[in-house]
């Protein structure tokens, strides 16, 4: 199975192979993977106070406001993770996070999507997705963006599986609205691996991206730590099991 990977907002490339190593280790030795990493198109400058937390610079991210924040007085909805939402229920959360003032990211999200498809056309194929944070809502956006191009044009999807790691939830690949399992029929449809942190306290967006795939093939895996990726041996080699069983319930194939 061939991954193409795609790092959290404020990563890269080279950070996502370090922050995946223990996974990647666990299932390149046997020869059930091969991973291929990429990182946003956008330059990007972590918020006040989180520079230590992403490490060293070059950041990047998929996504980005349209305009100037600061002549907009808009928010940049990563801005607002100091002060994340905790409602009811997921979704509730979600549509309070993106409450009035948040803005638009329409440009951006559609040279990500050409971007990507860009690289699956030029590196791929690849077999399956994997995303973590941002990355997790642009593979998910993606997905969709696959599954309405079939629909459209008759262009069949590439990937049959995917992992998330924490994410929210994707957007309309058309109108760049946040799609919540409330408010829309839209069901990402191929077989899905979401790994979440019970302490993590983005969790409901884990959840409200969960909530928007198909239940009988979602699979929530609970590492029990933050906004974090696993690494302990035991956690690893628990997940690792998971995707070999996926690979060979759904029977996927390079």
């Amino acid at each position: 199975m061939r991954f193409l990977c795609l790092p959290g907002a404020y990563g890269s490339s080279d950070k996502f192979q370090v922050q995946l190593a223990p996974i990647v280790k666990e299932l390149t030795e046997d020869g059930t993977a091969t991973f291929h990493f990429i990182h946003g198109p956008c330059k990007a400058v972590p918020p006040e106070g989180f520079e230590e937390y992403f490490g060293k610079p070059p950041y990047f991210r998929f996504i980005e406001p349209d305009q100037d924040i600061e002549s907009t007085q808009d928010d940049d909805v990563l801005a607002r993770i100091r002060e994340f939402p905790d409602c009811e229920t997921p979704e509730d959360t979600m549509r309070e996070l993106m409450r009035e003032g948040i803005a638009t990211s329409h440009r951006s999200t559609d040279n990500a999507l050409k971007y990507l498809v860009k690289i699956m056309e030029e590196r791929g194929p690849f077999d399956a997705i994997i995303g973590y944070s941002e990355g997790a809502t642009m593979a998910s956006t993606l997905l969709l963006h696959e599954q309405r191009r079939w629909k459209k044009k008759g262009i069949k999807p590439m990937f049959k599986y995917a992992i998330f790691f924490a994410g929210w939830p994707p957007v309309d690949p058309d109108t760049h609205q946040m799609i919540l399992s409330d408010e829309s029929d839209l069901t990402i449809e191929i077989p899905t691996c979401h790994i979440i942190g019970s302490l993590d306290p983005y969790v409901h967006g884990s959840l409200a991206l969960y909530n928007v795939c198909d239940p009988d093939t979602a699979y929530l895996f609970d590492h029990a730590k933050g906004h974090t990726l696993p690494r302990d041996r035991d956690t690893v080699k628990e997940l690792g099991d998971v995707v070999r069983s996926a690979i060979e319930t759904y029977d996927i194939r390079e």
